[in-house]
């Protein structure tokens, strides 16, 4: 600690850099820095030549011996490595494992003498306790035998199960052992002249009180290790000593003899790797601000900003391979095309300039065959609405790159008749075929790994015969309708206030998934004239099962792997609202000092976007008026005005970003929608004769 303290006082130019920054500032400037340095490394090599005397694979011309003393780096850390994988790992023993254990066997069998000591229980009383003391694995057949046995038999039987368990604890249990001690303690307790129950009942014990005990150290493994690997004495290249013989092909290990011997030419000028720098520094810097003011998202998303480096180190690194046989191969579109759907179409422009202009610097790749492929990328992919159309989008590269082609070629000078232009024209085609190919490959696998939610994946999600949205229909049709018109309202009402409406309508889809679990407590999935099950059950149970559809939403969603920004959605679409009806029928039991009104909040998180809280006000607003006996349009706005406003003045708003003019909007398209949705449906001449017919007479008693 003294030496990281006073190596922080010695240096304090990184405490300087960061004071006064946040997290976010922090990463940011890691990612800007790490930005730089490949952006220096991936030019150096074309805009810096190579001047290297020899390098590994070539042949020495000549004796090359050590002109001092030097520590041979490469056999060293090789040695090293080899003691550290000698070393095994170290596991430490858990005592609390073998107490508790030991604990556990005590208070069954001093509770079972208790029991059967306590003359005034029942044989039912005794039964019922020992089945708390035992848990719930032994019949009711067995552990009537075990209240009969004799007390010689039970503490034999003690006996035998302490010195069996506490001695294979002791000689420690690792987890992928647990199975083989289990069935050795079995074998024991086989063995014993006792009653074939009262062993049923200790080897349900052992079981019981058995436990892996012997954790992995793994501070005390790497300390071994790190003694294993100090204790390697370093290998020495003495004075005079010949590293390569004449004749001799160099390896790297010998390569990396001479590099610390300081016998090869590998600073090459000064000024040309400054200029280096300095261009690495401009395209950063140029991305950094053009994030900034036309793509905040990225710019402002520590998880957002890594994930386009990660885009633009993969397509360098995929470009420089592939352009070693074309440059007019180079896929560079990927880049662009994979910022522009993941990011949004901003990121995806800056990000076809600036992988252009690094290619033009660092490759032979052309800047005007990298802009326009990247471009026409980014134009096909804007719109993308299902998978296929990234076909379509390799098409539009293709073109890109054949124009891009034809035009330098013409520019050139270049013939027709050369077999060499159509050959740069067909790798143009296949760079278009292999950015389409590379982008749906990868898309899914950046998806998942960032936890983004692209408009591809959100309308895959949407299809009725997804197994969740099919399990919803065919199991809580009445919820599935409900959660249909809840879409349709939280898409327009997104779209108004300027929100992600195709998330919004995704996210309302799947927002009461967890009503499958329990369909027929909710008034959406009850038949007509069904009993309703709360009638026959206590408003906190009630309360309970009401709530608990969040839970059990958010349990499907994750077994179904839904991405994170729907399971916000079933989350926080009650928030931490209360239970209105349930509450009053409790307080309303003549017991109201007794109910705690918490008992009946849903456990929240409150909504925490735009899209999570519109679907909120939709979903209340829709029920409201369902229930409504005859609405008409002045009373659903009333009530959607009242629903708004009870979410507002309640708090539940309190974490989104809507403004009071947004709930105003919101409030409007709702209305609209359910007007639309509730209407009261025209009578025609036969149904008004059929109401006339099934009216009772003036003063009867209908039935």
């Amino acid at each position: 600690m003294n030496q990281a303290t006073s190596g922080w006082q010695r240096h304090p130019w990184p405490r300087y850099l960061f004071r006064g920054a946040d997290r976010g500032t922090r990463l940011r400037i890691l990612w800007a820095a790490l930005a730089f340095v490949l952006a220096g490394i991936f030019m150096t090599p074309a805009l810096v030549p190579n001047r290297l005397q020899i390098d590994a694979g070539q042949v020495a011309p000549r004796d090359i011996w050590a002109p001092r003393a030097v520590t041979d780096r490469y056999r060293t850390e090789e040695l090293r490595a080899e003691a550290v994988a000698r070393v095994a790992d170290v596991y430490r023993t858990d005592p609390a494992i073998e107490a508790g254990a030991q604990a556990r066997i005590a208070a069954v069998f001093s509770g079972l003498a208790a029991l059967v000591a306590d003359q005034g229980l029942t044989d039912t009383d005794r039964l019922g306790g020992l089945r708390e003391l035992a848990g719930p694995g032994a019949s009711d057949a067995i552990l009537r035998d075990v209240l009969t046995s004799t007390p010689e038999d039970l503490a034999a039987l003690e006996a035998r199960l302490e010195e069996t368990v506490i001695g294979l604890l002791r000689s420690g249990i690792k987890a992928e052992h647990l199975d083989e001690a289990r069935k050795q303690a079995s074998a024991d307790l086989a063995a014993m002249q006792v009653e074939r129950e009262l062993r049923i009942f200790g080897d349900q014990l052992a079981q019981a009180a058995l436990a892996a005990n012997l954790v992995f150290d793994e501070r005390q493994t790497w300390q071994q290790r790190q003694e294993a690997a100090d204790q390697v004495d370093p290998v020495k290249i003495v004075s005079g000593q010949v590293v390569v013989r004449a004749g001799e092909v160099v390896s790297e290990h010998q390569l990396a003899v001479l590099q610390d011997l300081g016998l090869l030419e590998t600073s090459p000028a000064y000024p040309a790797r400054a200029g280096v720098l300095v261009l690495a520094g401009l395209l950063v810097a140029g991305m950094a601000a053009y994030l900034k003011l036309f793509s905040p998202g990225v710019y402002s998303s520590d998880r957002r900003a890594f994930l386009l480096l990660l885009i633009l180190v993969a397509t360098m690194a995929i470009a420089s391979g592939t352009a070693r046989f074309s440059p007019y191969l180079a896929p560079l579109a990927v880049g662009p095309m994979l910022a522009t759907i993941l990011l949004g179409p901003p990121a995806g422009l800056g990000t076809a300039v600036l992988l252009g202009l690094m290619a033009d610097l660092g490759t032979d790749i052309s800047l005007v065959l990298s802009l326009a492929g990247g471009l026409a990328g980014v134009y096909g992919v804007a719109t993308v609405s299902q998978r296929n159309d990234l076909v379509r989008s390799g098409v539009l590269v293709m073109a890109g790159n054949l124009a891009a082609i034809l035009g330098l070629s013409l520019v050139g000078g270049r013939s027709f008749a050369e077999p060499a232009l159509w050959v740069d024209h067909l790798w143009g085609m296949a760079n278009g075929f292999l950015s389409s190919v590379l982008t749906l490959g990868s898309l899914p696998f950046l998806e998942n790994l960032f936890g983004i939610v692209t408009p591809l994946k959100l309308l895959e999600l949407s299809n009725p015969n997804q197994p969740l949205l099919r399990k919803l229909l065919l199991e809580a049709p009445g919820t599935y309708q409900h959660c249909l018109q809840v879409a349709n309202m939280a898409e327009a009402a997104t779209e108004r206030v300027g929100g992600d409406a195709l998330l919004a309508r995704v996210g309302a889809y799947y927002h009461d998934i967890g009503k499958v679990k329990r369909p027929y407590f909710f008034i959406d999935n009850q038949l007509f004239g069904d009993e309703n099950p709360h009638d026959r059950i206590a408003p906190h149970l009630s309360s309970r099962i009401i709530t608990s559809h969040v839970r059990d939403g958010v349990e499907l969603a994750r077994e179904h792997k839904l991405p994170e920004p729907l399971i916000d959605f079933i989350e926080q679409h009650h928030g931490t609202g209360l239970v209105t009806y349930f509450f009053n029928r409790a307080t309303e039991d003549g017991r109201a000092e007794a109910v705690v009104e918490q008992d009946f909040r849903y456990d929240g998180p409150l909504p925490q976007t735009r899209e999570t809280a519109i679907v909120m006000l939709a979903d209340g607003c829709e029920a409201a008026v369902r229930a409504m006996p005859q609405p008409n349009p002045s009373r659903i706005e009333a009530v959607v005005r009242k629903i708004i406003r009870e979410r507002l003045d309640g708090g539940q708003l309190n974490q989104s970003d809507l403004t009071l003019r947004d709930l105003d909007a919101i409030a409007d398209e709702f209305t609209k929608l359910l007007t639309g949705m509730f209407h009261v449906r025209v009578q025609y001449p036969e149904d008004i004769a059929g109401e006339a017919e099934s009216r009772p007479a003036a003063g009867s008693d209908p039935q």
